[in-house]
């Protein structure tokens, strides 16, 4: 690595896939994209309606102030797909406690001197109304949050990268990788070479990275989609995401948005607590009526109105997450001489993805070494040699 036009092998065409792949054709590499479904994939965990970005990370300061590079990274993407698909919202977090994720988050916000906006129950309630602000003891807006449009935002990269002669080899399924030639076989037993290989198969990838099995898991998780009447729908076009969690409880809600096409998506709500469980490969992908219920029972008490939203359908989508509770750390390591593989943890992962992928190709170009990426992935290092691409 370093210096020299290379030709790179990507399994997996999700958001860490593909962001890998943009900015390695932009940097002039040659890249072939591997993915054993089609592209986007419907079972992969990047392809959903949206994915929220936000500033409050916890006690997470590394990945806090990494939102920096994500948003400075996004735009430069959206500058190549010659559109935003992003919707600008802020996020709103609260908490019945005051020694929480929510509470770390505000006083994280505030050294790092990041806008935000605390709210005592009296302001929420004036400004956010469609919050229930009795009992919540916490509670803050940060202006810099928004809506990602995921699945929109994986299909728009495939077309740019075939646009530009990357090949997408969808329905591909690779079965066994050598790390130290660069080489995957495939199922049908076609040997493909390159000089480099990178792993980034999402919930799959401990299949093919043993390596990495020990640091992740797979997470079944359920997501409820909501319709609204009119009077509501109109009130959360305009309201920011929103965080409600109490310790490592609670759910998060993605407001409904209009994309770039003029169509509007559906009020989404999820878990915040991971199921750690499932088998992304067998798994049928079906929501039960009842697990879906249980997902919008959550904001039972939290949000105004409950009685009148009603329950559109469920869906399941499986995250990696770190197997140590309590931390959302991507994971990334060298597989042998020739062979990456990086994990963007838990749904968390997707708003990295553009900056994860401009930092892994800075470390084949060999502006950045192999631990710096590594510990710039894991949210341990804040800059890495190149500057983050000058922001």
């Amino acid at each position: 690595m370093g210096g020299k036009v290379m030709h790179i092998l990507i399994i997996g065409a999700g958001i860490a896939g593909l962001g890998a792949a943009w900015a390695l054709v932009r940097d002039g590499h040659r890249v072939t994209v591997l993915e054993r479904g089609p592209i986007p994939n419907p079972r992969g965990a990047s392809v959903d309606s949206h994915r929220l970005i936000r500033r409050a990370y916890g006690s997470e300061d590394g990945y806090m102030r990494l939102i920096t590079h994500a948003c400075a990274a996004w735009d430069r993407m959206w500058a190549d797909l010659g559109v935003k698909l992003c919707v600008d919202t802020g996020a709103l977090s609260t908490s019945a406690r005051t020694d929480d994720w929510v509470a770390m988050s505000l006083q994280a916000l505030k050294t790092g001197g990041f806008p935000v906006d605390e709210l005592d129950a009296k302001r929420l309630a004036e400004r956010f109304p469609l919050v229930e602000p009795r009992g919540i003891e916490v509670a803050f807006f940060s202006p810099e949050g928004g809506v990602l449009l995921a699945d929109r935002i994986v299909a728009a990269l495939a077309r740019w990268l075939a646009a530009t002669g990357t090949q997408l080899r969808p329905g591909t399924q690779v079965v066994d990788i050598d790390a130290d030639a660069g080489a995957v076989t495939l199922a049908d037993g076609e040997r493909l070479a390159a000089d480099l290989v990178l792993v980034a198969a999402g919930a799959w990838v401990a299949m093919l990275a043993p390596g990495l099995a020990a640091k992740v898991e797979p997470s079944r998780q359920v997501l409820a989609y909501v319709d609204l009447p009119d009077d509501l729908a109109r009130a959360w076009a305009t309201h920011p995401s929103l965080l409600c969690v109490e310790r490592a409880e609670g759910f998060y809600l993605v407001p409904p948005v209009v994309a770039p096409d003029g169509t509007r998506t559906r009020l989404k709500i999820g878990d915040h607590l991971f199921s750690r469980t499932g088998d992304p490969e067998a798994d049928p992908r079906v929501a039960g009526a009842e697990e879906t219920r249980a997902v919008l029972e959550q904001a039972r008490g939290r949000l105004r109105h409950l009685e009148r939203y009603r329950l559109a359908e469920g869906k399941v989508c499986y995250y990696t997450v770190d197997r140590r509770p309590g931390h959302e750390t991507f994971q990334s390591l060298p597989l042998g001489r020739s062979a990456w593989a990086m994990s963007n943890c838990s749904g968390h992962g997707f708003k990295f993805g553009a900056c994860l992928g401009e930092a892994f190709a800075d470390m084949v170009a060999g502006r950045s070494s192999p631990d710096a990426f590594t510990k710039y992935a894991a949210g341990a290092a804040s800059v890495v040699p190149s500057e983050a691409r000058n922001l």
